[in-house]
């Protein structure tokens, strides 16, 4: 008796005799054991295929998802002529794999054998599969026709000529080739919009035809390997695509129902940022000797604060990179990994489960550790359990949401932490912002004056400066390198701020954030706004987007 009958006739179903006589036609016509159940009424479609799911923890494959089923270059055409199973995707060496009934070790295992490829098996409706392997058999260029091949696949293994599978490819190649972060799948009542998000400012991209655009959020939960029938409730996921440029790129998915449909975004998950090096962040010579030196202690906390989407992974990561030796026994904690790092003992963080940050952290401590870095703190527990780490031998790395260094000081003691473990444990902050670069078609800004340059922060030597044609003010202009924006990629901005002995007595005094902001001053720290100055001086950024980014103290 398969697994199936046995929950079945368990749960009260199905009676013992109905599933021997089930049992018995599928044998006789070599159908599946759910295709009899709901053929002989025994139960209903949805029930059965539900039941499925939530007994044995399958995915569902749903209607749309049939529909857009297409043929898969090099599996043998008898994988399309069993009414039993369906293969839906490739992804590397696992097949996704429609079935009236997941639990049929057999079938896996012969389907394992004709497609050579380890098998993922989803619940699907049986009469919906049957139906839908019908119709592939009777298409003049269906499975079973040696006179249409499958064409050669561009999307893991599907054909190009998919209508929804072409479109992906299309527009998250374009997304890649157009160096964009995040791509937003949005539907709405009566348009479907996409757009990309483009050195930090979202833009439109192609509007898919009407007819798939049911179909183009479960073809990306299926790459995602999510599940395909849950659509009340968000989920998360990664998926990989070869893009027509031929290069393998990684992409995190978030998907929530809304409204029209369910809203989905991709976030483009770039290796190369894991690998840039503290050089290359663009710091100030000062700033990266500062980082440099406090990176090379032996234990404290850093702590790189600022905004979502303002950079905090890339300078983390630069700083693991200089010290990822062969060594050093290194562990992360993040929410989730974006990108792997060879030497890295990275964890993701999934509080459904109970693995938070500080649980994640303590265990750490157990694993004899030189370095960790955690994503955030974001509570008094993790916050706690960082400062042990950082008392006890360990250099700490971690994030915060505050628009300052000087506020980061004050944001631990919010969280609770007792002032002689802030000032005992912290070697130094890093805040950052991101700002558009100029593109090449810049051209001089002439109608600022001196008024409004000084009040933006400009010294009287700045603008003597500028009198004297030593520097330049920019404004953008737009051309096709840049999409008309004027503006191509984004640069950092940032404020260092180690700690020092006067900065440590102002803490253990409960002194506030103005008072270690004026300390900072006098140590002769670059807040952000003088450091989007400088840029804007050496012509990279203009003058509005660092006022735009940056607040003066």
């Amino acid at each position: 008796m398969s697994a199936l009958a046995r929950a079945l006739i368990d749960s009260g179903r199905v009676s013992a005799g109905e599933l021997a006589r089930c049992q018995a036609r599928c044998a006789q016509r070599g159908t599946s054991l759910p295709f009899e159940l709901i053929q002989g009424g025994s139960i209903g479609s949805d029930a059965l295929t539900h039941f499925i799911a939530e007994t044995f923890g399958f995915s569902r494959c749903d209607a749309f998802q049939l529909d857009a089923t297409p043929l898969i270059h090099g599996l043998p055409p008898t994988l399309y002529q069993d009414p039993r199973y369906l293969p839906l995707a490739q992804n590397g060496q696992q097949l996704l794999l429609a079935m009236a009934d997941p639990t049929d070790d057999a079938l896996i295992n012969l389907a394992r054998f004709q497609s050579g490829l380890a098998i993922e098996p989803l619940v699907a409706d049986s009469q919906l599969l049957a139906a839908t392997v019908e119709r592939l058999k009777t298409l003049p260029q269906g499975p079973s026709s040696d006179a249409a091949k499958p064409a050669p696949a561009t999307e893991t293994g599907a054909v190009d000529d998919a209508p929804a599978v072409k479109f992906l490819q299309q527009i998250l190649s374009e997304a890649v080739e157009r160096d964009a972060s995040d791509v937003h799948f949005e539907p709405f009542e009566a348009n479907y919009r996409i757009r990309f998000r483009i050195d930090g400012l979202l833009q439109e991209a192609e509007t898919p035809p009407p007819e798939i655009r049911a179909m183009l959020a479960s073809r990306l939960k299926v790459l995602s390997r999510l599940n395909i029938a849950e659509k009340r409730l968000p989920q998360d996921g990664q998926m990989r695509i070869d893009t027509d440029q031929g290069k393998p790129v990684d992409f995190r998915i978030s998907t929530m129902p809304t409204l029209y449909g369910e809203k989905i975004v991709l976030r483009i998950l770039d290796r190369q940022n894991a690998r840039r090096s503290i050089d290359q962040l663009g710091m100030s010579e000062t700033q990266r000797a500062q980082l440099l030196q406090a990176i090379r202690q032996p234990s404290g906390m850093i702590l790189v604060t600022g905004p979502t989407g303002s950079g905090k992974t890339v300078s983390l990561y630069a700083c693991l990179n200089e010290l990822n030796q062969t060594g050093v026994n290194i562990s992360t904690a993040e929410d989730p990994v974006e990108i792997p790092v060879t030497g890295i003992n990275q964890v993701n963080i999934d509080e459904r489960t109970g693995l938070t940050f500080a649980v994640a952290l303590r265990a750490f401590m157990r694993q004899d550790p030189d370095i960790l870095m955690i994503g955030e703190i974001r509570d008094f527990e993790t916050a706690d359990t960082a400062v042990k780490a950082a008392q006890t031998g360990h250099l700490l790395l971690s994030t915060l949401h505050t628009r300052s260094a000087p506020a980061s000081l004050e944001r631990l003691r919010q969280l609770g932490l007792p002032a002689f473990n802030v000032a005992g444990s912290v070697l130094l902050i890093v805040a950052q912002r991101l700002v558009r670069r100029l593109c090449d078609c810049k051209t001089a800004e002439t109608t600022i004056d001196e008024t409004a340059l000084s009040a933006a922060g400009f010294s009287n030597d700045d603008l003597e400066a500028r009198g004297k044609n030593i520097w330049q003010l920019y404004r953008p202009v737009g051309c096709k390198k840049c999409g008309q924006t004027g503006y191509k990629g984004r640069l950092g901005l940032f404020e260092v701020l180690p700690v020092s002995h006067d900065m440590q007595r102002i803490i253990l005094a409960n002194g506030s954030t103005l008072d270690m902001a004026a300390q900072a001053r006098k140590e002769g720290l670059m807040d952000l706004r003088q450091a989007g100055l400088a840029k804007v001086m050496a012509g990279e950024t203009s003058l509005d987007e660092v006022l735009a980014a940056t607040d003066p103290w």
